[in-house]
C-alpha cells in the first residue's frame, strides 16, 4: 500500500440511490465520498476547546498537562465527524455515532438493512512519544465490513495553549492495519495472536470481537516442553495466516503446552508496522509548525520537562521567545492522506 499527500478534495459526483436495499458498491462510494469530507478536516480548530495562557512561567505545567485532553478531544471529533458526514449523506443514507460500539462512525440504510460500512477514529495528540491509539478487531470479523480507520493528528493552536487544531488526516482500511498488527506480532511458539471466540449467540454487549496478544513466559514454562516445542518450529516454522483456523488450532495447543501472559500492550498503532501509518507519521513529524518541525517541538517540550538544567534552559529560553508571537499569529498547516488499496 502507498500513501500520499493531497491538500485539494478531487470532485465526487453524488450517487442518487433507488434502491430499497443498498449493495456494497452504494455503500463503497458513500465510504469514498466521506473520505474525501474527512480530508477537509485538516488545519480546522475543535471550537469547544480554548485552553488560555499569556505567561511564559505556565508553559511547564501546560505542556504536562495538555496531552491530557487528548480523549476529551477525541471524543468531540467523533462527534464532529458524524455531523458533517451526515449532513451530504446521499439519499437514503444516514451516519451515526456509536458509543460504544464499533466503528465509532457508522452509515445506516433507511431500509433497515445492515451495511456493515463505518469508520473507527483514533486522535493522535502529535507531542506524545506514540500514537496511543489500538486496533484489535479481528481480521476474520473484518473480512465482510467496509471498515476504514481515521487518524486525526492534532496539537493546540498555539502548542501549549489555544484551541486543538487538526494538523492532518489519514485514512487506512481496516482489514489493512489488522493485517499488518497479526503478521508484526504473530510469532509462534514466542508470540501468539488468539482470536475471539464466536459469541454471534449473545447479545450485542456480550459479543467478543477483539484479538488479543499472548508474550511467552519461557522461565516459567517446562523447560523440556519448551525445547521441544522450540525444535519443532525451527523445523517447521510457521508460514500463513494468523486468523486461520490452522494457525489458531496450533496458537490453541501452544497455549496448553506452555505459558503465556496477556500483553496488555498489544495492537498500539503505532506498533504495528502498517506501511500507510509510518508515512503518514513521518509526514506530520517533518511538518513545519510555528518555525519548527513537530518533530524538533516535541524536542524541546521533551526537554523542558527534562532533568537536564542545560537543555532546559534553552528549551525555556526558547518558548519565551515565540510566546508573543504565538499570541499574535494564527499558524494553519494541512495534511490529508490516504491509503490506496489494502496491503
Amino acid at each position: 500500500m502507498s500513501a500520499t499527500c493531497r491538500r485539494t478534495r478531487p470532485s465526487y459526483p453524488l450517487t442518487q440511490y433507488g434502491d430499497p436495499v443498498p449493495t456494497d458498491d452504494e455503500c463503497l462510494q458513500e465510504l469514498e465520498r466521506a473520505s474525501e469530507v474527512l480530508f477537509d478536516l485538516a488545519g480546522e480548530d475543535v471550537d469547544a476547546i480554548d485552553v488560555k495562557s499569556v505567561r511564559t512561567e505556565e508553559a511547564p505545567f501546560l505542556a504536562k498537562i495538555v496531552s491530557k485532553l487528548s480523549p476529551m478531544v477525541g471524543n468531540l471529533m467523533e462527534q464532529r465527524i458524524v455531523q458533517i458526514l451526515d449532513q451530504e449523506a446521499p439519499n437514503g443514507f444516514s451516519w451515526h455515532r456509536q458509543d460504544p460500539g464499533f466503528p465509532d462512525a457508522v452509515l445506516r440504510h433507511e431500509s433497515g438493512e445492515p451495511t456493515s460500512t463505518g469508520y473507527e477514529i483514533k486522535a493522535w495528540y502529535v507531542l506524545s512519544t506514540e500514537i496511543t491509539g489500538r486496533f484489535k478487531e479481528s481480521q476474520h470479523l473484518l473480512a465482510e465490513k467496509n471498515i476504514n480507520v481515521v487518524i486525526v493528528a492534532w496539537c493546540m493552536s498555539h502548542m501549549i495553549f489555544g484551541k486543538p487544531k487538526i494538523l492532518g488526516v489519514l485514512t487506512v482500511s481496516g482489514k489493512a492495519l489488522a493485517a499488518s498488527r497479526d503478521a508484526h506480532y504473530h510469532n509462534p511458539p514466542e508470540y501468539l495472536i488468539i482470536e475471539p471466540q464466536d459469541t454471534s449467540a449473545r447479545t450485542a454487549n456480550l459479543q467478543q470481537s477483539n484479538v488479543n496478544g499472548y508474550k511467552l513466559q519461557a522461565s516459567d514454562s517446562d523447560t523440556a516442553e519448551l525445547m521441544a516445542v522450540r525444535d519443532e518450529y525451527q523445523i517447521t516454522p510457521f508460514d500463513g495466516h494468523p486468523h486461520s483456523s490452522d494457525a489458531q488450532g496450533k496458537a490453541s495447543d501452544l497455549m496448553n503446552r506452555l505459558v503465556y501472559r496477556l500483553d496488555t500492550n498489544f495492537a498500539k498503532i503505532d506498533r504495528v508496522g502498517n506501511s500507510s501509518v509510518e508515512d503518514f507519521k513521518r509526514t506530520i513529524l517533518a511538518e513545519t509548525y510555528l518555525g519548527k518541525t513537530i518533530a524538533q517541538w516535541k524536542s524541546t517540550f521533551a526537554d523542558l520537562n527534562g532533568k537536564d538544567e542545560v537543555r532546559q534552559g534553552k528549551a525555556a529560553d526558547t518558548i519565551a521567545a515565540l510566546y508573543g508571537q504565538m499570541i499574535r499569529e494564527e499558524p494553519r498547516t494541512e495534511i490529508a492522506v490516504e491509503s490506496e488499496g489494502d496491503e
